[in-house]
């Protein structure tokens, strides 16, 4: 691609300007660095980044990228994960999108590659799709055997514990739950409530987090899902369903090994890392500041249910969009961070991720990271039975009404069956309205 005039980047720096003002500045919507800063002689394309709170590590990356060639620079957008859905599509329909995004999870990219925004990849790459990637992240991204979206990071659920509380509890702190019944007698001998000791903690906010991935993960435990394999009817309120809200039940009422309260998932790492709560369950994003807590942590596999040890896997991939004004910069950026085994390795170890393809863990900058974390080890195993969790029609406000429900049983408000029988209600209505919409 001929490198713009100065005029043309005087025109696509006053758009990205007018935008971080008019959607907040320095905050929801800000620029990273100074774009008069980067070099004209480069192709100049823009990069929409979702993980402010992730900025210092990303102008690491962005460092890297320019130190690795002089043909193309990005200018950086900042957009937090929330407002990115409706952020993107209004830069799309005035056509100014950006030409390159992070995204993350199915929903969101499925978002885009279905409403025919995204570049297919293999266009660039044609063997994109023969390498080894993740089997559930490459199906979320794939459509008639291309790939709209590149695979940079992944993840899964795990247990995360605290070795002290074990060991103070006379439990051993080498030999953590394997089972969901395990676990619940280990949080057991670990609450002490009125010492404000806590033996587990799951999400209870009713938000689309604490019904979609964590739910999930114990549905599938259970023998249950939230939509059925032919994706037309709800299908959490099953027996086995039922069974997998009864553990929640099981452990906020029956058991009191943690406090009735909204449960968020800062609300989860923030409690945990105060030395007071005996375990919770996460993605390796936390491990970092769950590494330097004032006490020994370790991590294990997610606990078995008795029909199941399948986990949700999570993922961020960078999409390269169709309407893009610098495809090509666009592309440049994302195959160096994806089609690179060290830039991906970087790329990962910077955000405290996993690498989306078995073969870049051979990576020696990644071997050396992983034999300093050993935390990391338990989600590198969990991954070889990570699957999806329901990213179809309605996703987000099945996952939300979900959310509600487990809210009212953690409150004592219904019982698991009652709070699943009215949100299938509900969320059969969400899924027929949606499928309609999409003429399904």
């Amino acid at each position: 691609m001929k490198e713009k005039s100065k005029a043309g980047l005087f025109t696509r720096r006053k758009f990205i300007k007018s935008s971080a003002l008019a959607l907040g500045g320095g905050g929801a919507l800000g620029m990273l660095a100074p774009d008069f800063l980067i070099a004209a002689k480069k192709s100049i394309g823009t990069f929409w980044f979702n993980q402010p709170f992730q900025a210092d590590n990303f102008k690491k990356v962005i460092a890297r990228f320019r130190n690795s060639q002089d043909k193309y620079d990005m200018n950086i957008v900042l957009v937090p994960q929330p407002e990115m859905p409706t952020k993107l599509a209004t830069a799309i329909a005035g056509g100014e999108p950006p030409d390159a995004v992070r995204l993350g999870g199915p929903v969101l990219n499925s978002l885009f590659i279905d409403r025919g925004q995204a570049v297919a990849l293999d266009d660039f790459e044609p063997k994109i799709g023969t390498y080894d990637w993740i089997p559930a992240v490459q199906q979320a991204v794939t459509r008639n055997g291309k790939m709209y979206a590149m695979p940079v990071n992944s993840g899964c659920l795990a247990l995360v514990y605290n070795k002290e509380l074990y060991e103070a509890s006379g439990l051993d702190p080498e030999r953590p739950p394997t089972t969901l019944m395990e676990l619940l007698e280990a949080a057991t001998k670990i609450a002490k409530p009125s010492q404000q000791i806590w033996g587990h903690y799951v999400m209870t906010a009713p938000t689309h987090n604490t019904g979609g991935f964590f739910f999930e993960a114990i549905l599938w435990a259970f023998g249950s899902q939230v939509v059925s394999d032919d994706g037309k009817e709800v299908v959490f309120n099953s027996p086995d369903g039922v069974a997998a809200l009864k553990w929640y039940h099981d452990l906020i009422r029956v058991r009191k090994v943690m406090p009735v309260k909204q449960v968020t998932e800062t609300i989860m790492l923030n409690d945990f890392l105060t030395g007071k709560v005996g375990s919770m369950f996460s993605f390796p994003a936390t491990l970092a500041r769950v590494a330097a807590a004032k006490f020994k942590a370790g991590t294990a596999r997610m606990p078995k249910g008795p029909k199941g040890s399948k986990v949700p896997v999570g993922f961020g991939t960078i999409m390269v969009l169709k309407k893009a004004k610098n495809i090509e910069a666009g592309w440049a950026f994302t195959k160096f961070i994806g089609l690179d085994p060290e830039n991906a390795a970087f790329w990962n170890i910077s955000f405290g991720q996993l690498p989306a393809r078995y073969s870049y863990r051979e990576t020696p900058s990644w071997k050396e990271y992983q034999e300093k974390n050993p935390l990391v080890n338990a989600y590198l195993e969990g991954q070889k039975t990570a699957a999806l969790s329901y990213y179809g029609p309605g996703t987000q406000e099945i996952s939300t009404r979900l959310a509600k429900a487990i809210e009212a049983v953690a409150f004592g408000k219904q019982t698991p069956k009652e709070a699943l029988d009215k949100a299938a209600v509900d969320c059969q209505r969400i899924l027929n309205r949606e499928r309609k919409r999409l003429g399904l």
